[in-house]
Parts: structure tokens; C-alpha cells; sequence
């Protein structure tokens, strides 16, 4: 079959699954979409339509990341315009949860799909904050697919990272292998990022990550096809499962060429896999596998550890 290989897009690392997926939703506002499956060897790495060659996937990419990143779902606002506060580490308070929501899917916005993977109106973290008024007020629960914490603000990162990545960082990131040498934020979904403390003789914290602004960019359009959920007693992130301080992300990769809907149906099975073995089979699902995600001590940054096979054909 004719296909793009996207060789830099390798399916054993969520920060390249994610990029693939990212793909599809690059072009979600075009005509027509490229589908998407995977290949079969060891390192199994996303394919494409062949009509969707590297320079086009990076053209379309390089006229959408300017639309998303000055979108509302990017730039939470409060109904007078202002920011909102606390609102590039999205710690919304509940007023300001159901303002981001309506704003970022008002219409035909971009990147709408972003606001409803990142936060659910109705769950609420342990910790509280001020609002304008001095009022303590129970702020949102971030997904469990957001690593940042401390001074490293979400959003912010995000607006940086579509700012400044290049039409040559997405050809190389298409391509592989990946290059490491941008100063550019991480969103910790690489798993080579996992720099634990007990492997070094020093506090790595204070080092610059070197990171390929490619994939990063990407991933945040991939993002958008993880909505997340109020649970019983945290959000729920699609995906993902565990505790906050304990959890686990599983995706699946599929060897037939699938659409966006597909593509959609598919990511919402990886969760459970009892007797499903046939319907897997029929998707063209060849494997599945799952990660854990790793918090600090405090429950803050977050890395994804080695993955593991949970299912195969």
C-alpha cells in the first residue's frame, strides 16, 4: 500500500503517538483528512495517505499552530476580556471552568476540542485559591495527561512552543530520527524526558531540557482526541486509568488505515480489553500498550515510564 512514512512518529513513545494523531487533527478543518495506521516491525512508526507527503503535513501544520495557539482554549479569558487568574496553569475556578468551556467552543473555534481534554466542569482538586476578591475557591483537576507544575505554566508553554517551532523542526520530527537540540519547553510526554533523580549523581532539575519543538507541537493537537471526564472522585482522562499519583496511560496501534472517526472509536477501547480479542482483530489492532505516569513527590511534574505490551495480536 502507498504511504508517507512518518519514521519519526514511532508508536512505542506517547509524545510520537500523540504527534500521529496530532497529524489527522491538522487537518480536521480541510476537505478531506489523511488516515492514519501503523506499522508492524519492532519500532513500529506511523504511516499516512502518500498524498500527504512531510512538506505538506508540515505546511498545513505551520497554518494551523498560529490559529490555535491566539485561540480561547489557549488564552483563557474571563466575560470582560481580561485573563483569567491562575488560568495558564488552568486552576479555574468553578465560574471560570464553564466561561473557558463556553468561550473555547463557541462557533467554529479552533482548537476547541483542546478545552474539553483539559479540563471537566465539575471536578475540583484538593487545593484552593483567591479569586479577584479574596473568596478561597476550589480550582479545576488538570488531566492526567498534564505533566507541568511549579513555575512551568501549561498553556504558556504551549503558546511558546506553536510560537516558535519552524517548518524544518517538523520535517525533522516527521522524518527522525529526532535531533534534541531545541531550548524550547517540554510537556514531559517523551519518554526519553524521564531523567530520574536516583540515576544521576545530582538534582537534574535545575538542567535545560533539550527537546524537538516538532513533535511537541503536534502532540497538543493529538491532545484534543483525549477528552476528559468528571469521575467519582477525580477527572478521568480518556486513556487513562489509576489513581492521580498512580496511573497509567494505554493506546492501541492498528495496522489498517483509518479515519478520523475511526481513528476516534479506536483510542476509546485501549482502556479494557476483556473478550474483545476478536473485535480487536477485526479493527486491525495489533498491539496495545500502556505506560505509567510517574509524579514527584508532591503529586506535581509527571513523566511516563517505559512502555509494556498489554495486549498483541
Amino acid at each position: 500500500m502507498n504511504a508517507t512514512h512518518l519514521t519519526g512518529l514511532e508508536g512505542v513513545n506517547p509524545l510520537g503517538f500523540f504527534a500521529a494523531l496530532g497529524v489527522q487533527v491538522a487537518f480536521a478543518s480541510e476537505p478531506e483528512q489523511p488516515r492514519l495506521w501503523w506499522s508492524e516491525g519492532i519500532t513500529p512508526y506511523a504511516l499516512v495517505d502518500s498524498i500527504y507527503s512531510h512538506e505538506r503535513i508540515a505546511d498545513q501544520a505551520m497554518k494551523v499552530f498560529p490559529q490555535w495557539r491566539d485561540s480561547p482554549a489557549m488564552n483563557p479569558r474571563q466575560g470582560d476580556g481580561k485573563p483569567m487568574k491562575w488560568g495558564d496553569e488552568l486552576k479555574l475556578s468553578p465560574r471560570d471552568i464553564r466561561t473557558y468551556l463556553r468561550q473555547s467552543g463557541r462557533g467554529q473555534q479552533p482548537a476547541s476540542g483542546l478545552a474539553t481534554a483539559l479540563v471537566a466542569e465539575g471536578s475540583f482538586s484538593d487545593t484552593k485559591k483567591k479569586d479577584d476578591e479574596g473568596k478561597e475557591q476550589p480550582t479545576a483537576k488538570p488531566t492526567d495527561l498534564y505533566f507541568a507544575a511549579g513555575q512551568q505554566k501549561f498553556l504558556d508553554a504551549v503558546r511558546k512552543i506553536m510560537s516558535k517551532v519552524s517548518h524544518e523542526d517538523l520535517l525533522s520530527g516527521l522524518r527522525g530520527p529526532w535531533c534534541y537540540k531545541s531550548k524550547l519547553p517540554s510537556l514531559g510526554w517523551d519518554i526519553t524526558d524521564d531523567r530520574l533523580y536516583a540515576l544521576r549523581a545530582n538534582n537534574p532539575s535545575t538542567d535545560k531540557k533539550a527537546t524537538n519543538p516538532g513533535p511537541e507541537a503536534l502532540a497538543v493537537l493529538g491532545l484534543s482526541l483525549h477528552p476528559v471526564f468528571k469521575g467519582r472522585d477525580r477527572i478521568t482522562t480518556q486513556g487513562c486509568s489509576g489513581s492521580w499519583k498512580s496511573a497509567s496511560y494505554a493506546w492501541p496501534l492498528w495496522s489498517t488505515p483509518a479515519s478520523s472517526n475511526a481513528v476516534k472509536t479506536l483510542l476509546a477501547q485501549a482502556y479494557s480489553i476483556e473478550g474483545r480479542n476478536q473485535w480487536l482483530h477485526s479493527w486491525g489492532v495489533f498491539r496495545i500498550l500502556i505506560s505509567s505516569i510517574r509524579r514527584s513527590g508532591q503529586g506535581g511534574y509527571g513523566t511516563f515510564g517505559p512502555p509494556e505490551v498489554l495486549w498483541q495480536a
